[in-house]
């Protein structure tokens, strides 16, 4: 058995606002001994119920722990011997450099400049040799990137715009052997593997909050088809709606940002025309005594402060509104905008997509997963009046 020496610096979080549940801490712990060679292949761990009362945490939660390390393929459940450090998994990949890339139809876009540190983050501490790149709104940039990346590239990581081509580009370089995981946003009819906020629960949260406190119906100004996490967006605003009640009558609180995908990959600042010209014609046609809005995003609702100011309306007494992504500028407006922030930050979702392609190029992920980053909302003026400074 392992000494318990081995694990006796594992320290749990166990706040009540934990960024991860015990088990997903535990399992990420163990993984870590198994990096730095404290854990070897063959070492039997300590029993459950050992752990257990060492860790003071419930006999439940180290197995469920202990059954996500043996799908990771790192640990077995032998008989005789209890959890055991699987040899032939951890030695699989020693020595061999896996090579990666990340093609962005986005880059400069500050919300997948900070996602992106944390793909880079995760390729430093594995040692992967990453590869980085920008193909703009340029569709042949893109198709070539993605169907002739190079022999050696083992996995992609791929942040796309829904564009014609880019599925059947995609569809070739995973029939050509290649992992691929899309980043925050996916393609439709691809399967591949995906990790990116929970939009869904952004637009309920935001939404939720402000039905709760201004009693009023809150109008959709954001994208409505596409990207993927707009569909998101949308759906969880639906769903809020409606659990406060408001089933009819919905479109006339609809305000659709239809900009085509491969106009918006050129740059950020068209999409903030597009959202300062949709507020701007919401105010001028809706007359409302009060505004609730919910704007998609931080760089959206930043349209609707421009717009606001424009015609005389006050954000946080006339106008009511929440973004998402928790952007550092959120906090430092003039009237500190309401947004619903990623859990940890949005440097996680690279890092945990990264993290997905390298478990499925080692074989401890055998099919394409689904994984949502949680979020919670952070309210602030914007939404809740000056009262909240």
């Amino acid at each position: 058995m392992v000494s318990n020496s081995s694990l006796d610096k594992i320290q749990l979080d166990k706040r009540p606002k934990k960024a991860l549940p015990l088990y997903e801490q535990i399992r990420s712990q163990v993984n870590s001994r198994i990096e730095d060679k404290s854990l070897k292949p063959g070492d039997a761990l300590p029993s459950i119920a050992h752990l257990s009362k060492q860790w003071d945490v419930t006999y439940r939660t180290i197995k469920s722990a202990y059954e996500l390390l043996e799908q990771d393929g790192v640990v077995t459940f032998k008989a005789g011997k209890g959890v055991v450090a699987d040899s032939d998994r951890m030695l699989d990949n020693q020595g061999k450099t896996l090579s990666v890339t990340f093609v962005s139809c986005h880059l400069d876009d500050p919300y997948y400049a900070l996602a992106s540190t944390g793909i880079r983050r995760f390729a430093l501490e594995k040692g992967l040799e990453l590869t980085t790149i920008d193909v703009g709104n340029s569709k042949r940039r893109f198709i070539n990137a993605i169907s002739s990346p190079g022999q050696d590239v083992d996995g992609m990581l791929i942040l796309p715009f829904e564009v014609s081509g880019y599925e059947s580009a995609v569809q070739k370089t995973i029939e050509a052997g290649r992992k691929v995981v899309f980043v925050d946003r996916d393609l439709p009819n691809v399967n591949a593997s995906y990790v990116g906020v929970d939009h869904f629960s952004v637009a309920f949260q935001a939404t939720s909050h402000l039905l709760a406190v201004h009693d009023r119906p809150v109008y959709y100004l954001a994208f409505v088809d596409k990207p993927s996490g707009a569909r998101e967006w949308f759906k969880g605003w639906r769903s809020a709606m409606q659990s406060y009640n408001h089933f009819n009558s919905l479109d006339r609180y609809i305000i659709d940002l239809a900009i085509d995908e491969s106009e918006l990959a050129g740059t950020i600042d068209v999409g903030l025309e597009y959202s300062i010209f949709a507020a701007r014609r919401l105010f001028q046609t809706q007359k409302e005594e009060k505004y609730s809005i919910f704007a998609g995003n931080d760089f959206i609702a930043r349209g609707v402060y421009i717009a606001a100011e424009e015609l005389g309306l006050e954000i946080g007494k006339d106008v009511f509104l929440v973004g998402s992504n928790d952007m550092p500028f959120a906090a430092k407006m003039e009237v500190p905008l309401s947004s619903v922030h990623p859990i940890p930050s949005v440097e996680h979702i690279g890092y945990q997509a990264a993290k997905v392609l390298y478990e499925q190029l080692t074989g401890t992920i055998g099919n394409s997963v689904r994984q949502l980053i949680p979020v919670e909302l952070v309210a602030r003026a914007s939404s809740v009046g000056p009262a909240s400074k």
